[in-house]
């Protein structure tokens, strides 16, 4: 009977150490995904005009959310939002949240094309907003928003921003290898 006994409660001591092992490794993967973040408030428009055409799509991306706008450019158009998903803190959203506007520039270009890739980004945070202008050039802080940006939207509103292509332009342009 003592040997039965014995046995029965090495069988629970062992049942027990591995669920309380499990217990710790599934308590350590919650503690990771419930990471604390320092996400400041901001706000970006992204806006990708079709001036013949007569409208354009704006990006509205906020440390809460992005939303997809038709904006209409004709009399008595109609706007329209065409894609919106609530967001979940990341690393890059507080990466996005502490950019030092004021260390943009109002343009940046590739002088060497003339068309091409236009982009107008608008951010605003700490009571200050910045207006951003690319034409044919990758700039690292806005790369980071577009980034998020196209991994979020449906592919037929992502922002064509191909940062390999953009340097190999501009270094081109320059005469860089």
């Amino acid at each position: 009977m003592k040997a039965e006994f014995t046995k029965l409660f090495l069988s629970h001591a062992i049942l027990m150490a591995v669920c309380l092992f499990g217990f710790n490794n599934i308590k350590a993967q919650i503690n990771d995904n419930e990471k604390q973040y320092d996400i400041r408030n901001f706000k970006v428009i992204i806006v990708s005009s079709d001036y013949a055409m007569a409208y354009s799509i704006q990006i509205l991306l906020t440390d809460k959310q992005i939303k997809v706008f038709f904006k209409s450019g004709l009399e008595g158009g109609k706007d329209t939002i065409l894609f919106s998903k609530i967001l979940h803190p990341s690393d890059t959203l507080q990466q996005i949240s502490i950019i030092n506007i004021n260390s943009l520039k109002k343009y940046y270009s590739n002088p060497c094309i003339e068309d091409g890739s236009q982009i107008t980004v608008l951010i605003q945070k700490d009571n200050q907003t910045k207006s951003v202008h690319l034409s044919n050039y990758y700039q690292e802080d806005v790369g980071k928003i577009i980034y998020l940006v196209n991994s979020l939207v449906p592919e037929n509103y992502k922002v064509w921003y191909n940062k390999e292509r953009l340097i190999a332009d501009y270094k081109k342009c320059q005469g860089l290898k």
